[in-house]
């Protein structure tokens, strides 16, 4: 109807969307054409308009222009800053709790309207994003550049059983697990998978955030038993593994075993990437990530996502609130314990 009073007289052929001008319909199109006409000099990443190249060469030039005037410290803290005001006034919705978007079916409220229209998709069961070359159809236009790598061989290892695909044939591999049997039970938040359901159920702490064992002495709580176990070590002042080289001792024998490595200088974990080596699997894997991109470990109020849980942890206390170190000096607190390092230098604690 909008169309034939001319309120928005400009239709998109692929997918119905009405413009009020020629210009937004022009760079609507792009979406299902996928050109991206305005490329930086500096790095060749191409855009879809003029204004987002601009947004995104502040990535370069370092200006950040939008400050949140009741977290300001803390997001200088912590390193995130807004480029776009657009980002700054979602943000603020992290303060307000406002959610001004609500969907109509279900009542659901979201803090963009961006992420409104991608819900409202379950209901409508609208998939705009299309394949050109197979002409699969996709609900977000994320999941479509992801598919496309299948045709341009960025992500070439499909799977047969569920469509879902990965950019190497060891990737896809530990996928099938699922599919066979031989690993049946996959975290739904990031893909991992894993042999046994108490295994699975563990590993969703890391997620949730949920922490079931708590200790009596000082109230630390703990994802897992074997943690907990350990962590009550620190109070007894238990050390059992003692290492025969130079008689240090540890809680647990994974720790005596790395730092036996110390003594020999093995480093059996090797990068295939780059080829740095570690003395145990778990900084490898960490290290993997720099790679891959990967970051497990996201924050449900905002968005960001780490690579280490340590830095997700600290995060937090950004919407918490909480600042756990404190100066025994003057009595001001900090978010991590290297920022309370750093001031204690002024008391005269340590000199740099």
């Amino acid at each position: 109807m909008e169309i034939h009073i001319a309120k928005r007289p400009h239709e998109c052929k692929v997918c119905g969307k009405v413009f009020k001008k020629a210009s937004h319909l022009t760079v609507h199109r792009r979406i299902h054409s996928g050109e991206k006409p305005y490329e930086c000099e500096d790095c060749g990443k191409a855009f879809k308009t003029t204004s987002a190249l601009s947004v995104h060469r502040r990535i370069h030039s370092g200006d950040k222009p939008y400050e949140c005037k009741q977290c300001g410290k803390t997001f200088t803290e912590c390193g995130k800053a807004f480029r776009i005001v657009a980002d700054l006034t979602r943000h603020r919705r992290i303060h307000s709790g406002e959610r001004p978007y609500e969907c109509e079916e279900c009542g659901k409220a979201f803090r963009s309207a961006s992420s409104l229209t991608a819900h409202r998709r379950i209901h409508t069961g609208e998939r705009p994003y299309k394949c050109k070359e197979c002409g699969k159809a996709f609900t977000e236009s994320s999941s479509l550049t992801k598919h496309r790598g299948i045709h341009s061989g960025e992500r070439p290892y499909e799977c047969k059983m569920c469509g879902r695909v990965f950019k190497k044939a060891a990737s896809l591999s530990n996928h099938k697990r699922i599919h066979i049997g031989k690993r049946p039970h996959e975290c739904k938040v990031c893909g991992k998978v894993f042999k046994k359901a108490a295994h699975l159920t563990v590993h969703r702490r890391i997620h949730s955030g949920e922490k079931p064992y708590e200790c009596e002495d000082c109230g630390k709580s703990f994802v897992s038993d074997s943690n907990f176990i350990r962590h009550k070590r620190i109070h007894s002042g238990e050390k059992p593994y003692a290492c025969k080289e130079c008689g240090k001792a540890f809680n647990v024998t994974s720790t005596l075993t790395a730092h036996r490595r110390i003594h020999s200088g093995e480093r059996p974990y090797e990068c295939k990437e780059c080829g740095k080596s570690f003395r145990v699997t778990s900084t490898l894997s960490v290290h993997r990530r720099i790679h891959s991109g990967e970051r497990p470990y996201q924050c449900k109020e905002c968005g960001k996502a780490f690579r280490v849980m340590s830095g997700f942890i600290a995060h937090k206390r950004i919407h918490t609130g909480e600042k756990p170190y404190e100066c025994k000096e003057c009595g001001k607190s900090f978010i991590q314990a290297s920022n309370l390092t750093v001031h204690m230098r002024i008391h005269g604690e340590e000199r740099p």
